[in-house]
């Protein structure tokens, strides 16, 4: 489960996100969508370790599977 909190990404002056909040849960499939410039990228980066928040969290939980 990957679990967003209260993220926020700024450039600058530019905000791009404020306060988002989403739960990625086990089991789904999930799409990202949005015009170009929207943040799409920036948003991945930002869960995935690349780029860092200027102010919340993203907690990976992983679930280990045995044989």
């Amino acid at each position: 489960m990957i679990t967003v909190s209260n993220l926020a990404i700024q450039f600058g002056k530019r905000v791009l996100y404020n306060d988002v909040n989403m739960k990625f849960t086990n089991g789904n499939i999930y799409g990202v969508i949005g015009a170009n410039g929207a943040g799409k990228s920036t948003f991945l980066k930002a869960i995935s370790g690349e780029l860092e928040p200027t102010k919340g969290s993203v907690t990976v939980s992983y679930t280990h599977l045995r044989a």
